[in-house]
């Protein structure tokens, strides 16, 4: 069992082998973002700006000025937390960086809501250059991190912390497009980063008739038609978010079917405060984000 951020770390050796413009500025974080093999393979690439994440974005977009690939690291709380720089450094000036948020959601645990990034989605939504990538396992961490090397523009990945269960699942990555993972007939489950993999374990105990369908949201902004076409073969939908539901999928999901006139039930679950702290996986339980509380939510829709 592993956390996307350590497939983040792997993947972005293999990647700065073949590519000298990518570097790394760090917030000081670099065992807890996974950075420090890149330090030790590529010290002249990689920079400490300690606990200054305002300083990092404005430095990563003078670096990308000059044809580099500049990745920024740190908690997703407090890198989009710097809202202001990223508007003026990196969305303005369409720089070419990609900023890193690791410990998403409510996985930061005991640290609780100072350090939970629980509204980066929403902030990132805000600026229309942005595209936002949220990866569940380590296959789609790889394809997302090839493309995200060859697009220009800003970019944000966001990254779990918490490891978890492995489930096969290697189509390729389409930005923009959900990842289809579950056929059904009557409830779509539509799902985003770590609460995915809860969803996929919940449904395939308890749905034996593929009633419940499970597509996941790994980027954003949403393609509107491939994700129509989707909505428009059931006739319920359970949007399921790490995140705070103002800002994050379930206003991307709601926008869009409000705009298209879709004819759908729907329902969500998602963070409605602030968070707590405690473990993750008690926190998980709490706000009915895993296994046990979705397939609770999925039996309830089914059953009504």
């Amino acid at each position: 069992m592993k956390a996307t951020r350590d497939f983040f770390g792997t993947k972005l050796l293999e990647l700065a082998d073949n590519d000298e413009s990518i570097i790394v500025i760090n917030c000081d974080l670099g065992e807890a973002t996974r950075v420090l093999d890149f330090k030790e393979s590529f010290p002249d690439r990689f920079f400490d700006i300690g606990i200054a994440e305002a300083n990092a974005i404005s430095i990563a977009s003078g670096f990308s000025t000059q044809g580099l690939k500049p990745f920024v690291t740190s908690f997703g709380h407090f890198l989009t937390g710097k809202f202001l720089e990223i508007f003026q450094s990196i969305g303005l000036n369409n720089a070419n960086v990609t900023l890193v948020g690791t410990h998403a959601g409510l996985a930061i645990g005991k640290d609780g809501p100072t350090q939970m990034g629980l509204r980066d989605i929403g902030l990132m939504r805000l600026l229309p250059n942005v595209r936002i990538f949220q990866p569940f396992n380590e296959y789609q961490t790889s394809s997302i991190m090839d493309q995200i090397v060859t697009l220009q523009g800003p970019k944000y990945l966001r990254l779990n912390r918490q490891p978890q269960e492995y489930f096969h699942y290697e189509e390729p990555f389409s930005f923009g497009k959900p990842d289809s993972i579950l056929n059904g007939s009557d409830l779509l489950v539509i799902a985003q980063g770590a609460p995915t993999v809860e969803a996929h374990k919940a449904i395939t105990k308890l749905d034996k008739k593929n009633r419940v369908g499970l597509i996941s949201v790994s980027s954003l902004p949403l393609d509107s038609k491939s994700y129509i076409e989707q909505i428009n073969q059931y006739s319920k939908i359970l949007i399921i978010e790490d995140h705070y539901s103002v800002g994050g999928i379930t206003d991307s999901i709601l926008n869009l079917i409000a705009f298209n006139k879709l004819c759908v039930d729907i329902d969500c679950i998602s963070v409605n405060d602030y968070g707590q702290s405690g473990d993750p996986n008690d926190l998980y339980e709490r706000y009915n984000l895993d296994e046990i509380g979705i397939g609770k939510r999925v039996s309830k829709i089914l059953n009504d």
